[in-house]
């Protein structure tokens, strides 16, 4: 397990010397260990570090705002319980931790790491989260010796337990009917795998073996001891020292797989006296009380089924409920040890109205027909005229790449796509016409023409379709009733505030990327959902017109942390330039002759901040810059902390929460044509979805001359017109040149840059990744081979000042930045790319434990079972105000 108040992804200014010996040892120690344990070790090792050899350095990171242990009493503290319990016999759950019970009791990891502290008095007051906490049971026997009964197992929970995982109405807020729906149809299949794997792996258990249950512990994130992932419900625990590990690493281990590249990354850490886990010695443990998980399971097929939300889950056929091996009903019935408990489907009704039970087969028992909405038929759509309409005899190939038109807000979600335009056909209106004239404003009556002219056709496509999408945007929200459009099934109605295509946008690379441009207008996610849920970037411009610019300019930074230490990196070099400040680098930011300089030529250097500020300081140290970002930052539906299409909002307090940001980005800019084959920040992806708000361009001193050569880097980048145009005619700041490529398309990025470093002499180690190290910076010229032999294109995207990129979580990006540039990012959850982060959490577990993405800092299961179990709690409690059964 890991206390929140280490962060291995940031580090801190300074490195400190390490001896080899202490590597692996420390490695354990800093990510479970607590404050004032980190700090003593780091105290005696700065003591003792001048008769230790010179060793690579450790960076280390110390969270200021970490989770403290509550106080607690024991019952072994209270002299009448302790009497009564020596006397009975009876067994208690262990309440404290190991170092404050008894001596001769085995001590799990944490608490023989805290007894080898020399200072007892900050050893007695430190908080040391236990690994037996609430988990091991204890007994006196009959000699009044203390020693381990065993583990509480899953039906051995109380309310407060069991309330945790339950959906339970009264808790919903939040969220809204539409909202619970919509995540439900997006993630519910997701939701199922994870269950379907659980009963898989409950499924190889040896049936003499018990299940233990280790209760969640507020505050304390349970971690695999080998991969870092983190550990979503079943795993395998030592008995002995609490050593735990996923069941991914378990089954590893059991195979013996040694002859896998990947296995060898991973060592497991010795038991007591060094002896070696065996697999066949760990203890199955699982965290979610009872039956919930397979019990929410059944709720949610249940609640899809009665609201027509279409699942697709390979479990709809129940044959996966023969691998459950859950506790068995009356075992819930049983005493805890807070006495009586209530039965699980008894806190359900208490909670709301009865579920209908799911039947064999994936089908309802049978209900009236109008407790169902009617789902989309297959092939009809109420859509389905305009797709025929716009395709006319356009050939197969061009059905196939389809662009989806915008989906229901209140209804099922099967609306068909349309083919996309031809790059030949677009017609390139001018800078002023095209960028500058909001859509809502079109009058040009596209559709109505379309229909009465359906006849005349290029080879292209239909003759004269410039703006084709705009144009059937603009005119479904300008028909104002419903009789002007061919019928639609019944059922299914479009309304402008509905669709809402009324907001402002103009489309750039092609037609292949949005861009809005009212970042405050209400409508935006309607139309930002369309194209994000087909893994597609999207543009939001004009944020700096909302944004305080005091706030953000490079002199308020220098005044207010200039004496800041920091470390810098070289963007030619990747070299990290320690024993700088944060003033050193405002400095430079728009003064060349002020920067740092290199030693060897004693050229200035291109900087940017590394990490910083640190961790999750930003709202700590910036309160009003965050105040000002979080009031302005686009679609807070999806972007702020609380927002209902953002996941990682579901997870409960009680968790630890993923660090999101917001996080800063600053760096100054590479202009000359040299610098064009480096990147600010290498190609790499991240796990969740982000916004990046360029918040400032600064221009240095001497280098307004300089707008030819940038111009010449926006063409190199393979930028479109319109693009081009709103730096020349629209006096744009440009700040940043960006490269993102489609989340499918990253094994083929991979296999390619392998292919590159294999002709350049490089290795491949098995433990590393090309995208993952953020070793490459993809030129015109690997752009172009990548295109030619694999035929990946991305987006070429120039972020101005006020624009708002928004990437894709598991999108391959670059950025490149043409002048110095402030950029802030905040990271979100969104339920159209939860597969995304499935897939990364599982990739990152086979990256070296000294990478940086190697953590499972997300937590993808446990935010995608709290955003299920919201979800379901919502849709609960809507029934009886709808009148469903």
């Amino acid at each position: 397990m890991e206390v929140w108040f280490l962060n291995k992804q940031n580090l801190a200014p300074r490195p400190l010397p390490v001896c080899a010996q202490y590597n692996l040892f420390l490695q354990q120690f800093l990510r479970r260990s607590c404050l004032a344990v980190l700090q003593q070790l780091l105290l005696a090792r700065t003591q003792d570090s001048k008769i230790l050899p010179r060793q690579p350095t450790l960076h280390l990171t110390l969270e200021q705002n970490f989770l403290k242990a509550p106080a607690r009493k024991s019952v072994l503290t209270d002299p009448d319980k302790l009497r009564k319990l020596q006397q009975s016999g009876e067994a208690f759950v262990q309440d404290d931790s190991c170092v404050n019970i008894v001596a001769q009791l085995p001590k799990c990891r944490e608490c023989r790491l805290d007894s080898l502290r020399k200072d007892k008095d900050q050893q007695k007051d430190s908080p040391v989260f236990c690994r037996f906490f609430h988990f091991r049971r204890l007994q006196f026997n009959k000699h009044g010796v203390l020693r381990v009964e065993g583990f509480l197992t899953p039906n051995k929970y109380d309310s407060e337990a069991i309330g945790l995982w339950l959906p339970l109405t009264r808790n919903v807020v939040g969220t809204d009917l539409d909202t619970a729906k919509y995540i439900l149809a997006n993630i519910g299949d997701h939701f199922c795998q994870m269950v379907i794997s659980e009963k898989e792996a409950m499924s190889t258990i040896e049936p003499h073996r018990q299940v233990a249950w280790k209760r969640a512990v507020k505050g304390v994130r349970e971690m695999c001891d080998v991969c870092d992932t983190t550990i979503f419900n079943l795993h395998w625990v030592c008995p002995r020292c609490g050593f735990g590990v996923c069941v991914d690493c378990y089954r590893m281990k059991r195979k013996n797989c040694q002859q896998g590249a990947a296995y060898k990354t991973f060592s497991w850490i010795r038991c007591v006296k060094s002896q070696i886990h065996e697999p066949e010695n760990l203890m199955p443990t699982q965290i979610i009380p009872g039956k919930a998980l397979y019990d929410v399971g059944d709720i949610v097929h249940s609640i899809r089924a009665k609201w027509g939300i279409k699942a697709n889950c390979p479990c709809s056929s129940r044959q996966f409920k023969l691998f459950s091996k859950p506790a068995l009903k009356e075992d819930l019935k049983q005493t805890s040890l807070s006495g009586e408990k209530p039965a699980l489907g008894t806190m359900l009704q208490q909670s709301s109205p009865v579920l209908e039970p799911a039947a064999v087969g994936g089908e309802i028992a049978s209900k009236p027909a109008s407790s169902v909405k009617p789902a989309c038929p297959a092939n009809t759509s109420p859509l389905n005229w305009l797709a025929d309409l716009t395709s006319g005899n356009v050939n197969k190939e061009n059905k196939e790449k389809q662009l989806t038109m915008p989906i229901l807000k209140n209804e099922i979600k099967c609306l068909p796509p349309l083919p996309p335009l031809n790059k030949s056909s677009t017609v390139l209106h001018t800078f002023n016409s095209t960028i500058l004239t909001p859509v809502s404003n079109n009058n040009s009556g596209f559709l109505r023409n379309l229909l009465n002219s359906s006849t005349g056709k290029t080879e292209n496509g239909l003759k004269n379709t410039p703006k084709i999408l705009d144009d059937i945007f603009a005119s479904l929200v300008q028909n104002k009733t419903s009789s002007d459009l061919p019928k639609r099934p019944q059922g299914l109605t479009i309304k402008p505030s509905i669709l809402g295509f009324d907001t402002p946008h103009y489309w750039l690379c092609d037609n292949r990327l949005l861009c809005l441009q009212d970042p405050n207008n209400k409508s935006n996610w309607n139309v930002f959902r369309e194209c994000w849920k087909q893994g597609q970037p999207v543009m939001v411009s004009g944020v700096h017109h909302k944004l305080n610019t005091e706030l953000w300019k490079p002199e308020s930074f220098r005044k207010e942390f200039g004496e800041q230490e920091v470390d810098l990196v070289n963007c030619r070099t990747n070299e990290i330039i320690t024993g700088a400040t944060v003033g050193d680098f405002w400095d430079g930011f728009e003064d060349v002759p002020n920067r740092l300089k290199n030693e060897k030529e004693k050229e200035p250097m291109v900087l940017k901040l590394k990490d910083w500020p640190p961790g999750e300081d930003f709202r700590d140290m910036m309160p009003s810059r965050f105040d000002d970002l979080m009031a302005n930052i686009p679609l807070p539906e999806y972007t702020r902390r609380d927002g209902k299409l953002n996941l990682a909002s579901r997870l409960p307090n009680y968790f630890v929460r993923p660090d999101l940001g917001p996080k800063m980005y600053n760096a100054y800019g590479l202009i000359t044509p040299e610098d064009r084959k480096y990147g600010t920040t290498n190609l790499h992806l991240d796990v969740s979805d982000a916004a990046n708000v360029m918040v400032y361009v600064g221009i240095p001193k001497g280098q307004c001359e300089q707008e030819e050569e940038v111009l010449r880097t926006i063409q190199d980048g393979d930028s479109d017109e319109l693009t081009i145009k709103r730096f020349i005619e629209g006096k744009e700041k440009p700040g940043a040149l960006w490269h993102i490529y489609a989340a499918k398309d990253t094994e083929k990025i991979r296999e390619f840059l392998k292919k590159v470093s294999e002709e350049q002499g490089q290795e491949n180690p098995a433990d590393h990744d090309p995208i993952h190290d953020q070793s490459w910076y993809l030129d015109r010229s690997l752009r172009k081979r990548l295109y030619q032999e694999y035929g990946v294109q991305g987006w070429a995207i120039v972020q101005f000042l006020g624009d708002v990129v928004f990437i894709p979580a598991g999108a391959p990006h670059q950025v490149h930045n043409l002048y110095s540039c402030i950029k802030v990012a905040e990271d979100f959850v969104s339920p159209e790319h939860v597969k995304h982060c499935f897939w990364l959490t599982q990739e990152f577990r086979y990256l070296s434990q000294t990478h940086t993405n190697h953590e499972d800092k997300l937590q993808v299961k446990n935010v995608i079972y709290h955003a299920v179990k919201d979800a379901v709690a919502m849709l609960k409690a809507s029934e009886a105000s709808l009148g469903k059964p």
